[in-house]
């Protein structure tokens, strides 16, 4: 039994580390080998799952956890609408067409109807941008969750600096896949339905996923066949599918999804199966997906923000073992939170040249000191709009390039056009050192160290290209910034570049 229980904990780990054949035949031996009569005849009495119809070959997506989140029970239970607005206007403008996002039980049986709310809200902003969503109800991945996450006052903890994926939970939780378990199935199945019957018909979601890597355990087996029929009750159209491949989702999908993280096989038919999961950087790159599967195979990489959720840090280094020193290279994420990606090149290959050429984009410059000396790093963004926190390795805009937690500074450099000829009024919101040149013209100066706004007014010709520059010298404490401008037409909101 104690062999049986260390053989699912660590078989995550198992499959990413060795090769996945092996571990392959592991999980089947293994899953002969533990499954009840009960779980056999639950498998053998669902059909094989049909591809026909769907083909997955536009997508070219990501997992969206908002940076500022350390789990997808957080993600929700505290969701900013402003966050998610933002890091969804960064990736539509990088070329992303669809977010794999993570729901929790757990947040469901708090606050159903801040939840429900909240989904609609998503879904509206994701479409205001063009990106279509998936939702995961299920995963069989990493920490059990505390049932402290329903108190009211709970606080989220830190993540482990070090430690991938440090506080990503598992959902629904052993208690409640327990009493499914134990013919107790009406929360979950309401869980499940009062998400789909809400958007049964939404052109906005892609598809439903039930499980995320789900484990071979009749337990999951059982709630897999069941959410999966749960959802085709409501009546949606809407495909469903579960991680299949090397894990057990295949029987209870309607077309196959599967990972992959050891190289570029495709794991399933080209045209009707999607991998809902790649990109590590120790044994692929964001150019080498594109490359080997872009107009070929559908692909959602593991993920688009480098935040608190540490997946920065790769596999096997954990609280125990943490990493040594902060990665020069994300092992996951595309880009940091304020905008710009750790590559440029990735963004490029994933867009291609022209689109690339042709992006509202600023370009961005990190210097290691307060005085604009010591360059760091060149990269784009599409906003000057970020809040970062006090926590090691994301109090900094960048992890990868050794700035110091104090004294660093940033210049932004671009084209903007006003849509009418009138004053502009340009505004800094944020700590420390800023100023905002316009047209040759010093605009706006603040010199305060404390977070205050400063704003000045500039006439601007219609559609007249205009080069920008803001600089921001960081003393200490928390780095925020927003440039924002308003005019005719224009409310008060983020400073956009036409070029660079």
């Amino acid at each position: 039994m104690r062999l049986k229980v260390w053989f699912f904990e660590n078989l995550e780990f198992m499959y990413r580390r060795y090769n996945r054949r092996i571990v392959a035949v592991l999980i089947v031996t293994a899953g002969m080998l533990s499954s009840s009569l009960a779980a056999s005849a639950q498998i053998a009495s669902t059909q094989p799952n049909d591809a026909g119809g769907f083909d997955w070959r536009w997508v070219h997506g990501a997992v969206f956890v908002p940076t500022n989140a350390v789990n997808e029970a957080q993600q929700w239970d505290q969701y900013d609408p402003d966050v998610n607005d933002r890091e969804l206007h960064y990736a539509s403008v990088y070329g992303v067409n669809c977010v794999r996002v993570f729901l929790h039980y757990l947040v469901y049986v708090k606050k159903r109807q801040a939840l429900l709310s909240d989904i609609e809200d998503f879904l509206t902003r994701a479409a205001k941008y063009h990106i279509k969503t998936e939702f995961v109800f299920f995963d069989s991945c990493w920490n059990e969750p505390s049932l402290d996450i329903l108190k009211p006052e709970y606080v989220y903890p830190v993540p482990v600096w070090g430690a991938h994926n440090s506080r990503w939970l598992k959902s629904p939780g052993i208690a409640a896949l327990q009493a499914h378990d134990n013919h107790q199935p009406e929360q979950l199945k309401q869980y499940v339905q009062d998400i789909v019957a809400a958007h049964r018909d939404d052109p906005r979601v892609a598809f439903w996923e039930t499980n995320n890597e789900p484990d071979n355990s009749k337990e999951t087996a059982l709630l897999m066949g069941d959410a999966r029929r749960w959802i085709h009750e409501t009546g949606t159209k809407i495909p469903v599918t579960a991680t299949a491949g090397s894990f057990a989702g295949g029987p209870y999908s309607d077309f196959v999804s599967w990972h992959e993280y050891g190289g570029y096989p495709i794991g399933g038919d080209p045209i009707h199966s999607l991998c809902t999961e790649c990109m590590n950087r120790r044994e692929q790159s964001v150019p080498g997906i594109v490359g080997h599967w872009k107009n070929k195979v559908g692909f959602i990489v593991w993920e688009f923000g480098i935040g608190r959720d540490n997946c920065r840090f790769s596999w096997g280094q954990t609280a125990e073992k943490p990493a040594p020193a902060e990665p020069d290279k994300p092992f996951h994420g595309l880009v940091f939170p304020d905008g710009h990606p750790w590559s440029v090149d990735d963004v490029k290959v994933w867009m291609g040249e022209d689109a690339f050429a042709a992006a509202p984009l600023f370009k961005v410059e990190y210097f290691r000191d307060a005085n604009f000396g010591q360059l760091a790093r060149q990269s784009v963004t599409p906003l000057i709009d970020f809040d970062l926190n006090g926590e090691r390795g994301t109090s900094v805009p960048d992890s990868t390039i050794g700035l110091p937690e104090k004294n660093w500074s940033v210049r932004w450099t671009g084209t903007i056009a006003a849509p009418q000829s009138a004053d502009y009024r340009f505004q800094a919101d944020g700590d420390n050192a800023v100023k905002i040149i316009v047209d040759g013209k010093t605009v706006v100066r603040k010199t305060s160290s404390e977070r205050t706004l400063a704003s000045g007014i500039l006439a601007l010709q219609a559609n007249r290209r205009v080069a920008v520059q803001i600089d921001y010298a960081h003393a200490a404490g928390l780095s925020s910034l927003h440039i924002r401008w308003a005019g005719p037409g224009l409310q008060l909101e983020p400073l956009t570049a036409v070029g660079r």
